[in-house]
C-alpha cells in the first residue's frame, strides 16, 4: 500500500477491522499498528484507529456509512469516558517517534516501545497511564501505580492532559531508603 492510499476497516464493537491483507500488512508492519489475527485480518483498537483516521491512513466505516474523525471520536468515548485523553497521550507519544500498543493486559493504557525496537521482538521500556489535568486519585490508587511499574519491570509515567490538550509526562517509581 503506498504512503498515500487510505486503508479501509469496518467497525466491529470496540475495535477496526481491516480485511483486506495488503492494507493490513501495510498498517501492521509499516507503523506496528494493530494485531494480525486469523486469515491475516488487522483489528485496531479505537484509539489507534483515531490516530490513523486523523493522519489520513485509514477510512472507517460502520455499516455503509464512512465515520469521520469527529463521529469515531464520539463513538470511542461512549465506550470509555477517558477515550478523549487516551487519543491525545497516544498521538503526542506516536508524533514523537515511538511505538506505543495497548497496556491493558499489563494494567495501564498504553505500553511503549523505544525508538528502534520493535513489538514481538523487544520489549516495551515503558507503561503510560492517561489522566485529565483534573483527576483524583486515592494514596491507595497511586501506590497501585507505582506498584505496577515495578511488578513488571517497565518505567511507569503519567501522561496528564491539560484543558488545552498539551500533555505532560511525570514518572513514578519506587524509592527504597
Amino acid at each position: 500500500m503506498p504512503s498515500n492510499k487510505v486503508a479501509s476497516g469496518m467497525l466491529v464493537g470496540g475495535n477496526v477491522l481491516v480485511s483486506d491483507q495488503k492494507e493490513a500488512n501495510s498498517l501492521n508492519q509499516k507503523g506496528y499498528f494493530g494485531e494480525i489475527g486469523k486469515g491475516g485480518k488487522l483489528t485496531i483498537p479505537l484509539v489507534e484507529a483515531l490516530y490513523l483516521v486523523e493522519n489520513t491512513k485509514l477510512r472507517v466505516s460502520k455499516g455503509k456509512k464512512v465515520m469521520d474523525f469527529d463521529t469515531l471520536l464520539a463513538y470511542a468515548e461512549e465506550r470509555d469516558a477517558g477515550a478523549f485523553v487516551q487519543y491525545l497521550a497516544f498521538s503526542d507519544i506516536r508524533d514523537r517517534g515511538y511505538i506505543v500498543k495497548s497496556g491493558f493486559k499489563f494494567g495501564a493504557h498504553f505500553r511503549i516501545y523505544e525508538r528502534g525496537n520493535v513489538p514481538g521482538e523487544d520489549h516495551a521500556k515503558y507503561l503510560i497511564h492517561a489522566l485529565p489535568e483534573n483527576f483524583s486519585m486515592t494514596l491507595t490508587e497511586f501506590s497501585r501505580l507505582v506498584r505496577l511499574g515495578h511488578s513488571v519491570k517497565k518505567e511507569l509515567w503519567i501522561a496528564v492532559v491539560d484543558n488545552d490538550s498539551g500533555v505532560t509526562y511525570y514518572t513514578l517509581g519506587r524509592v527504597k531508603p
